[in-house]
């Protein structure tokens, strides 16, 4: 097992950490873990929401068509991304 440090973390805001893993059942390493990809998930679903929106608003050879059919991509994306998740 390694240890790592956290500077800059105060007193306060690093027992909240460690109520919030213990309260859902997990240590503060998984508990970190859970909370950096859940990071990463908002992040790819606002490059997404942020592409679509550009897409819809600035003139391109894109159809409408086009855009549902990228929509609809993301969403299988995700629901394989989330069966995969659920079975490791």
């Amino acid at each position: 097992m390694t240890t790592k440090a956290l500077k800059g973390v105060d007193q306060e805001v690093w027992n909240l950490f460690k109520a919030q893993a213990a309260s859902r059942g997990v240590d503060m390493a998984e508990y970190l873990g859970m909370i950096v990809e859940q990071a990463q998930k908002q992040n790819t679903k606002e490059w997404w929401n942020n592409l679509l929106s550009f897409i819809k608003t600035h003139k391109s050879s894109l159809t409408d068509n086009d855009v549902a059919k990228m929509k609809a991509f993301r969403k299988r994306f995700r629901m394989r991304r989330n069966l995969d998740e659920l079975r490791t």
